[in-house]
């Protein structure tokens, strides 16, 4: 009888691991480095971080005013094929701060090619599964570009904020 105990304890052990590590629920890393200032183009995300600051700009403040006091750029989906027309691809050519376009479902080249616009470009969704775009200019000629999907592939709020997470971190360490 009390190997069955023991048996019976073991295996409700074994299933409890089982049943955690198969979680769909991940835990996702925040973002803990120092504050950042992110411009943006669109509604602000909920994010989980307390350091990070938003601030609300729009297309003309990109062209007249200098936006080297932010840390990054966020440009969100509604704003994507305004943000892909050929006056502004010279912003992202020559700033050095990362620009983030999210929701976007094609490459960066819309955004720094003049001849390119956002519905012009190959739709990538179906074989990307990417949820968002960085770019970064480099004087080097190597400009930088990332890819953010989202955990599964699965839109949710909490997966969503955790992509935003790693661009935090992108950010920091492209300064």
């Amino acid at each position: 009888m009390k190997l069955y105990k023991i048996i019976f304890s073991l295996s409700v052990f074994l299933f409890l691991i089982c049943m955690a590590a198969c979680s769909s629920r991940p835990d996702f890393e925040l973002y803990n480095g120092n504050p950042l200032n992110i411009a943006i183009i669109g509604e602000i995300p909920e994010v989980k971080e307390d350091q990070i600051s938003f601030e609300k700009i729009d297309f003309d403040y990109l062209l007249k005013e200098d936006i080297k006091y932010y840390d990054a750029v966020f440009i969100t989906k509604e704003n994507l094929s305004e943000a892909s027309e050929s006056r502004y691809a010279e912003v992202y050519l020559n700033s050095y701060l990362p620009f983030f376009f999210i929701e976007a479902t094609t490459s960066y080249r819309p955004f720094i090619e003049k001849d390119l616009t956002y519905e012009d470009d190959l739709d990538l969704k179906e074989i990307s599964n990417h949820y968002a775009i960085g770019f970064l200019s480099s004087d080097e000629g190597e400009d930088k570009y990332w890819y953010y999907g989202l955990y599964n592939n699965k839109e949710s709020p909490e997966n969503i904020k955790g992509m935003y997470s790693r661009i935090f971190s992108t950010t920091e360490d492209s300064q």
